[in-house]
């Protein structure tokens, strides 16, 4: 149990980093060499540096806070590894006033090193068609 709240908590912290733009925090609880697919090309990042060097190509300027929650997370550990998944309901408003809304699926892949849960995968996918 306390190893299912650990990863609860790092992977809600991931999200509100997410949410509120702290985007040099994002990424604090990954392992530098993580491998991340997102819904954007190129789709597949191979380490942290990688991912964060694209967020600027993509990343949405929105008017006040940006929706980013995290909804039925479950989570299976072991001693060493464990694995994470759930919806993330994201939207917002776009300077122009637009609004968006999307539903996307996460799964997160963790080790943990020296007593500390890192995530070495996450996988972002929208379903196709939405």
């Amino acid at each position: 149990m306390k190893d299912e709240t650990a990863i609860r908590t790092l992977i809600e912290q991931w999200a509100e980093n997410t949410r509120s733009g702290a985007l040099d925090r994002v990424l604090d609880g990954h392992a530098a060499d993580a491998v991340i697919y997102d819904v954007l090309p190129p789709v597949q990042y191979i380490g942290t540096a990688a991912y964060r060097q694209s967020w600027d190509d993509w990343q949405p300027q929105t008017q006040g806070e940006l929706r980013f929650e995290v909804q039925g997370l479950r989570i299976h550990a072991g001693e060493q590894v464990a694995f994470a998944y759930g919806l993330i309901h994201c939207g917002g408003t776009l300077q122009g006033g637009n609004t968006f809304e999307d539903w996307v699926r996460a799964t997160f892949c963790l080790e943990q090193h020296d007593g500390q849960w890192r995530i070495t995968h996450q996988h972002i996918s929208m379903p196709h068609g939405a």
